[in-house]
């Protein structure tokens, strides 16, 4: 259990910078605000997504 959540903690880590630059350099002339706020609700629908597929797997 501690792996996975290790591993959830590492992707956002990746995740948020990751996202904002994609975001930034996709709408340059968007603000720094929502280039976050997008990165941010992106990076949850991935963890979001992380999380089921882990929860569902068989063992």
């Amino acid at each position: 259990m501690m792996g996975i959540i290790t591993i959830l903690i590492f992707v956002v880590l990746l995740a948020v910078p990751g996202f904002y630059i994609i975001t930034r350099k996709v709408f340059p002339k968007g603000s720094k605000k929502s280039a976050m706020w997008i990165s941010i609700l992106l990076t949850i629908l991935l963890v979001g997504i992380l999380a089921a597929v882990t929860a569902t797997t068989p063992v």
